[in-house]
């Protein structure tokens, strides 16, 4: 069945206007209709220019008909879920993943190899953990400046303007026989029906009982606290760029020694097959060279892993692509390491860990203090000024002056219990200065031994590589004349690649070190560097 204005005006076997067949109940003009006469693969055309003006119009309240439920989605779905309106899309977050991606020391790539001095010059500008640190040091200011603020004088401003239905009068009450006879009494309108009010007030805290000035000496102390730890991490990320840099110098000196290693294997599975061949050594034998080869070339791959996982950690460290092939600079000096009482007493008196949880406690204390000051009233002074666009009072404009008190009697006894838990908070950070003492002087004790204990296996390798290899030219002759088995050279073999890998690594690993004193002392590491070059 169909309706009775569908397919009006259009005659039998013809296809209804699309308005007309969506639509089949509703009577539309014949005028705005648009007629369609379609044969198959024929197009549409309107019948009347009326229907082509209606179209645009139509089509564009459709669009903002949308545009308004879109929007009207968006705030009903921040108003109902608990997840929102879903956040960034997937495309907006790949940008700012990509853009975040960006190394921030890309730009300053390095022509050649990277020396220790040009390392950590890169990373003081591209590391981001002490981007973030300076950040957080930069809130720490912000905080010291809005605690400031309480002490000026702050200037607030407000206005209004109203409406009201109507007027409000009152009549004024006369004495008898003072209008004449039949004379109304007169209306006097005490407010407008519409008016606006501006009112200017300037308040300045007298700071009597010394709570602000307390609160501003905690806010101080915090950021020195924050400076303090600031230093530390950049002490700390230059501490990483040096271990891995000589992690990465020591990773190459490995791989050095394996492809020595292999080269000897290689020349010894040599000798073992000639004396297998000539019926002089057994299989056995010959099947341990040949696996400790295989042994020496898999160490090879595992040298050249260490060698990318070093670089990789530089490159990270120093805010460098990743994936960049850095090179560095060999270092041959010896590093100078300070006596252990010197060390203790430069690092009671500048390591910043401990100068940040001193400057902590300075702040509870302040706290604390500026809480019991707060049992005190508070008094503040001003003046303002206020003025009414009414006309029915005068003058319109009324200046003001005010001195003033707010006391908070704390019988909610919320105000005892915040002292209290301040007073324990500098009792828990005090025992927290004595622990961090005891722990500092292990490190410090700890770290100048293990660089005075690598310097001297240094020493010890020099001498040990060239006994070894005195040793394992004694076992290939004795190999040869049939008095040493394939075990005895494969021995001596182990023990020269042991000299060589410790000799390779020592001296690194005293610079590393040196470089964790330093940081425990809390000084600047030009001094260590500086030994480098």
């Amino acid at each position: 069945m169909r309706g009775r204005g569908a397919g009006r005006g259009v005659p039998p076997g013809r296809v209804g206007s699309p308005a007309v067949e969506c639509f089949g109940r509703r009577s539309l003009p014949s005028a705005a209709v648009v007629r369609a006469r379609l044969r198959p693969g024929g197009t549409p055309h309107p019948a009347t220019c009326a229907a082509a003006l209606a179209r645009p119009a139509w089509g564009g309240g459709v669009l903002a008909l949308c545009v308004l439920l879109a929007v009207g989605c968006a705030t009903a779905a921040r108003l109902t879920r608990v997840e929102g309106d879903g956040g960034w899309s997937a495309a907006r977050r790949a940008e700012e993943v990509a853009r975040l991606a960006a190394s921030p020391s890309a730009e300053a790539v390095p022509a050649g190899p990277l020396t220790l001095t040009a390392a950590l010059a890169l990373a003081a500008r591209g590391n981001r953990r002490i981007a973030e640190a300076e950040e957080q040091l930069e809130v720490a200011r912000a905080r010291v400046w809005e605690t400031r603020g309480r002490l000026l004088p702050a200037t607030t401003g407000s206005g209004r303007y109203t409406w009201y239905t109507d007027p409000q009068t009152t009549r004024v009450v006369l004495p008898p026989g003072l209008l004449p006879a039949g004379t109304t009494p007169p209306a006097v309108i005490v407010r407008q029906a519409e008016f606006g009010v501006v009112n200017g007030t300037l308040r300045l805290p007298l700071d009597l009982s010394g709570e602000l000035q307390h609160t501003l000496a905690a806010a101080q102390a915090g950021y020195r606290g924050e400076r303090a730890r600031l230093w530390a991490t950049r002490l700390a990320e230059q501490v990483r760029v040096i271990r891995a840099y000589f992690q990465l110098l020591e990773a190459e000196r490995l791989a050095e020694v394996t492809e020595q290693t292999i080269a000897t294997d290689r020349q010894q599975l040599a000798n073992a097959e000639q004396r297998f061949a000539a019926g002089r050594l057994t299989k056995n034998e010959l099947l341990v060279v040949q696996v400790a080869l295989r042994n020496a070339e898999e160490q090879r791959l595992q040298r050249a892993l260490a060698i990318d996982q070093a670089r990789w950690a530089l490159n990270q460290a120093v805010g460098l692509p990743v994936d960049l092939p850095s090179e560095v600079v060999d270092v041959h000096e010896r590093p100078a390491v300070p006596a252990t009482d010197e060390a203790l007493r430069l690092a009671r008196a500048t390591n910043p860990v401990l100068v940040a949880l001193l400057e902590e406690q300075q702040r509870l204390e302040e706290t604390a203090r500026a809480l019991v000051s707060s049992r005190l009233p508070r008094f503040d002074a001003g003046g303002a000024i206020d003025y009414s666009s009414a006309t029915i009072v005068q003058p319109q404009r009324v200046g003001s002056g005010f001195v003033g008190f707010t006391w908070d009697l704390g019988t909610d006894t919320r105000r005892e219990a915040e002292i209290a838990a301040a007073r324990h908070e500098a009792s828990q950070n005090r025992i927290a200065v004595g622990r961090e003492l005891d722990e500092l002087e292990a490190a410090v004790r700890t770290a100048q031994r293990a660089a005075e204990e690598r310097l001297a296996a240094a020493a010890a390798a020099e001498a040990g590589v060239a006994q070894a290899e005195e040793n394992l030219r004694i076992r290939r002759q004795q190999f040869d004349a049939g008095r040493a088995t394939s075990d005895d050279v494969l021995d001596a073999e182990a023990l020269l690649a042991g000299q060589r890998a410790t000799r390779a690594g020592a001296l690194y690993q005293a610079h590393t070190r040196r470089a964790e004193l330093q940081e425990l002392l809390g000084l600047p590491l030009d001094d260590v560097v500086g030994e480098t070059r």
